[in-house]
């Protein structure tokens, strides 16, 4: 069964049309590189959308000479930038150590009872399945959200910390495996600026390489998806329903 075949037997909206989502980042300026574009258009379309950030951002710097304290500062400061560009109101911290030492679980205990709180029609997140992921902090925010999906609903887990809630569906960005494209042509611009709002990580000299890369690949996505011969720019997501994250292999090739 693919994912759109599940998603109308289950009855639930298109990525466009869900009426709330949490998007979930591992670092202050995740959620903009990967779906930026399309927070910007649920954001104008009157979605409620609430960001929530799991690390404290602290290897944001290389310079040995900058406190630890004032990176975190400078990239909380920069996520609230983001934010008023993007439109996003509700903005959270979970304050673990970037690069830390912290594990699946303990950020589950975190998730489940925010999940829950806020109920969500979708979660995204980054994909922790992509093919040579190397990033500790990713693999475990992916894994450890898709975890508390399924927790989340089970009224013997987690007891006592919120109402059980089943959210229907899941989207992951920067996924190897995507299965949804969106036209994200006429929110690109302000991507970009939402993504430049985090200066201490793309202000500098290779920004221009990566904003070319950014596009190009969006071009190429729209190409491949919409239309071959106009300019437009997509953003690409692995979906998947709630019946197929559990046991559910071919979810894969969904």
């Amino acid at each position: 069964m693919d994912y759109e075949l599940a998603r109308q037997m289950l009855r639930l909206p298109s990525l466009l049309e869900v009426p709330s989502v949490m998007v979930i980042e591992p670092h202050p300026d995740d959620n903009e590189v990967g779906a930026g574009a399309l927070v910007k258009q649920w954001c104008d379309q009157g979605v409620a959308v609430t960001y929530l950030t799991v690390t404290d951002g602290r290897c944001g710097s290389e310079d040995p000479t900058v406190s630890v304290d004032d990176v975190i500062r400078v990239r909380r400061e920069e996520r609230r930038a983001a934010n008023r560009i993007l439109g996003v109101k509700a903005s959270y911290n979970l304050g673990f150590e970037d690069g830390g030492a912290w594990t699946e679980h303990q950020s589950m205990q975190a998730l489940v009872p925010l999940i829950r709180q806020f109920r969500p029609a979708l979660v995204l997140t980054v994909d922790p399945w992509t093919p040579y992921e190397s990033h500790p902090d990713h693999v475990k925010t992916g894994k450890a959200v898709a975890a508390s999906i399924i927790y989340a609903k089970n009224g013997v887990a987690f007891r006592g910390q919120g109402d059980p809630w089943e959210v229907p569906q899941i989207a992951f960005y920067g996924s190897a495996y995507a299965n949804v494209f969106v036209d994200v042509t006429a929110t690109w611009d302000t991507k970009l600026a939402a993504i430049k709002a985090h200066a201490s990580q793309f202000d500098g000299p290779s920004w221009p390489l990566l904003e070319q890369f950014f596009t190009s690949q969006a071009h190429k996505l729209y190409q491949e998806h919409y239309d071959s011969n106009t300019a437009g720019r997509s953003e690409a997501f692995k979906v998947l329903t709630a019946l197929q994250m559990h046991f559910f292999p071919d979810a894969v090739r969904s």
